[in-house]
C-alpha cells in the first residue's frame, strides 16, 4: 500500500498483460499536419477505428498509423469479442486530447453493460482500463498519448469481469489510478445510457492519491534531466486536461506547469541537454525541431505568438541555444580551365577561387518539415578571392599584355535532411543541400591581349589590342546551374559525403560547359562544411 489518500493503492507484481497479433496488412498511415485531421482503418472483421486529431494537439507534423489487430486476448478478462488497434508512433504525446472511436462490425451486438475499454503499453503489453468519453453513446476514447487500445465484449458484464482482476490493472501507480478513474467513468456512462439515475461523479480521492503518488514526485525531479522535466510537464498538463474534461477547475499545479517553476526547470534541462549534444557530439538534426516544437507548444498554451507580448524567457533561451548550435562555415575552392578560339585566337584561361562563407542560424528562414531543415544563411556576401589567374595564347602573333584578377562575392543558404527511422537514425544527417549565389565585382577578372594577323611567309601585321573579361564567375559558375537545378530552390548542391564532427561534410565535383558552347570549360570544385557551435 502506498500514499496517504483514500484511494491509495497497491501495485500488483503480476499485472494483466495483453496477447495480441497485429494485422499489419491493414495498417493505414498518414502524415498529420499541425492543423490535425482524421484517419480511419478497418479490421478484417469490419470493425472501424477512427482517430480525430484537433488543430491544437500537435507540436510538429507527425506520421500517424493505425494497425487493426488480428487477435487480442487478456488472461484474466474473459471476453467474447475484442476490437483492438495499435496506434503509432508508440508513446507519442499530445498537448490536447485526440479522439479514438471504435465502431464494432455491422450487426455485432455490444450491450453497454458488457463494454470494457482497455489500453496496453510497455514491452510486456501491461493492461489498464481506458477512459471512455462519458458524454457519447459511441465508443470514444480521449487520449493524450499513443499505445494500443481495444473494446472488449465482457463475457459476464463489466462489474463481474473486473471484480477478480481489478487489482491487477496497471503496472504502476499512475496506471492503477487511471484505471480507477476509467472504471468510475465507465460506471457513470452505463447508468446514463441505460436510463438509470446518475450518481454524483466524485473523483476527489483519486486526484488526491494521484497528486501524492505520481505528480508530486515527478515535479520534485523536474529539473534533474530533460526526460524528468518532460515527464513532469506531461503529467501536470495531462492532469489539467482530465480535470477540464470532467468539469473540475484548474488549480495551482496547472498554473505552475504553464507559468511557474516546472516549465522553467524542465525546459532549462532540455535546452541544456540538446545543446550539449550539438556542441559536443555535433548532432545538428535535433535542435531546430526541438525549438520549433517548444515554440508550438508555447503558442498552443497561449504563452507566445501574441502581438506585443514577449516570448517567455525559457523559449528565448531555447532560441539562443539553437542559434549557437546551428552555426556553420563553408570552405569553397574551385579551379577553372577554359579553352576557346582557333588559330591566332586559340587560348586558355585558368582561374582559381576560394572563399570562407559563414552560415549562421537564421530564424527568419528556418523551417522543419518531412525530416528536412533549412536553417542557415549568409548574413552578407563575402569575398570570393581570385588566385592564379593566368591566360596563355599559343600563336606567335598573339601576346598577353597583362592580367587583372578581381575578387567576386559569394553567399548562400544551407539546409539538411535527417535519416528516418528510430531515434538514433533520426539524429544522423542524411544529406545537406546548399544554395549558393555569386556576383562579380564590376566586370570581373580580365586580361589585355594583342592579336596580329599572320604575314606570309613569316611575321605578324596589323596588331589589335583588346581587353577580355573571361573569368570564373562568368564562365565557371554557370556550369553549376544545370547539374544542380532544383524545382523548389532553383539550385541545390546535394549528395554530400557526411563526415560528422567538426568537419561535418565534404563535396567534390566536376562540371563542364555545354558541348555545343563556343568555349570548352572544365571546373573542379572542393567544398568542406565545418560545424562551428558557439561555446
Amino acid at each position: 500500500m502506498t500514499g496517504t489518500g483514500s484511494a491509495a493503492i497497491a501495485v500488483d507484481t503480476n499485472p494483466l498483460r495483453a496477447t495480441l497479433v497485429a494485422d499489419t496488412a491493414r495498417t493505414v498511415t498518414q502524415r498529420m499536419p499541425l492543423e490535425g485531421g482524421t484517419l480511419s482503418a478497418i479490421g478484417a472483421d469490419g470493425s472501424v477505428y477512427t482517430l480525430t486529431v484537433p488543430n491544437n494537439a500537435l507540436t510538429e507534423p507527425t506520421e500517424i498509423s493505425l494497425t487493426p489487430l488480428g487477435s487480442l486476448a487478456v488472461d484474466g478478462l474473459a471476453s467474447d469479442a475484442a476490437y483492438g488497434v495499435q496506434l503509432g508512433p508508440d508513446g507519442a504525446q499530445f498537448t490536447n486530447y485526440v479522439t479514438l472511436t471504435i465502431t464494432p462490425p455491422p450487426g455485432a451486438s455490444v450491450p453497454v453493460e458488457r463494454q470494457l475499454p482497455i489500453g496496453w503499453s510497455g514491452e510486456n503489453n501491461t493492461v489498464a482500463l481506458a477512459a471512455l468519453d462519458p458524454t457519447r453513446r459511441e465508443t470514444s476514447l480521449k487520449l493524450l498519448h499513443f499505445s494500443g487500445y481495444a473494446l472488449l465484449l465482457a463475457r459476464q458484464g463489466t462489474n463481474a469481469t473486473l471484480e477478480p482482476a481489478r487489482h491487477r490493472l496497471g503496472g504502476d501507480a499512475e496506471a492503477r489510478l487511471q484505471s480507477l478513474t476509467a472504471e468510475r467513468l465507465l460506471q457513470e456512462r452505463q447508468r446514463q445510457l441505460l436510463g438509470q439515475t446518475p450518481a454524483e461523479l466524485n473523483l476527489d480521492d483519486i486526484f488526491k492519491a494521484y497528486d501524492e503518488e505520481v505528480l508530486q514526485p515527478r515535479i520534485a525531479a523536474a529539473g534533474s534531466s530533460c526526460a524528468a522535466g518532460r515527464l513532469a510537464i506531461q503529467t501536470v498538463l495531462g492532469r489539467s486536461r482530465q480535470r477540464q474534461l470532467l468539469g473540475y477547475p484548474d488549480d495551482a499545479y496547472s498554473q505552475s506547469a504553464l507559468y511557474g517553476d516546472i516549465m522553467v526547470q524542465a525546459t532549462a534541462a532540455c535546452t541544456r541537454e540538446e545543446y550539449a549534444l550539438c556542441r559536443d557530439e555535433h548532432i545538428v538534426t535535433r535542435m531546430l525541431p526541438y525549438y520549433l516544437g517548444l515554440s508550438r507548444q508555447a503558442q498552443l498554451l497561449g504563452l507566445a505568438g501574441s502581438p506585443g507580448v514577449a516570448d517567455p524567457a525559457w523559449l528565448q533561451d531555447a532560441e539562443a541555444a539553437t542559434a549557437k548550435c546551428l552555426n556553420f562555415e563553408l570552405q569553397i575552392d574551385s579551379q577553372m580551365v577554359l579553352t576557346e578560339g582557333s588559330d591566332v585566337d586559340a587560348h586558355t584561361v585558368r582561374e582559381s577561387v576560394s572563399a570562407r562563407v559563414p552560415l549562421p542560424f537564421n530564424l527568419g528562414i528556418a523551417f522543419y518539415a518531412s525530416g528536412g531543415s533549412y536553417v542557415a544563411t549568409s548574413p552578407a556576401a563575402v569575398p570570393l578571392s581570385s588566385s592564379g589567374y593566368s591566360v596563355t595564347y599559343g600563336h606567335t602573333c598573339a601576346s598577353v599584355n597583362s592580367t587583372t584578377p578581381v575578387d567576386a562575392t559569394v553567399w548562400g543558404s544551407l539546409g539538411f535532411t535527417a535519416r528516418q527511422g528510430g531515434v538514433a537514425q533520426r539524429a544522423e544527417v542524411q544529406d545537406f543541400y546548399l544554395t549558393p549565389a555569386v556576383a562579380p565585382t564590376g566586370l570581373g577578372s580580365s586580361y589585355s591581349v594583342t592579336l596580329s594577323s599572320p604575314r606570309n611567309p613569316t611575321g605578324c601585321e596589323q596588331p589589335s589590342t583588346t581587353t577580355d573579361h573571361e573569368s570564373w564567375v562568368t564562365a565557371a559558375f554557370p556550369t553549376w546551374i544545370q547539374p544542380f537545378a532544383d524545382p523548389t530552390l532553383a539550385m541545390a548542391i546535394r549528395d554530400w559525403r557526411i563526415v560528422g564532427g567538426d568537419v561535418m561534410a565534404t563535396k567534390e565535383f566536376t562540371t563542364r560547359s555545354d558541348p555545343d558552347a563556343s568555349e570548352n570549360v572544365t571546373v573542379n570544385t572542393q567544398m568542406v562544411l565545418f560545424h562551428k557551435p558557439a561555446p
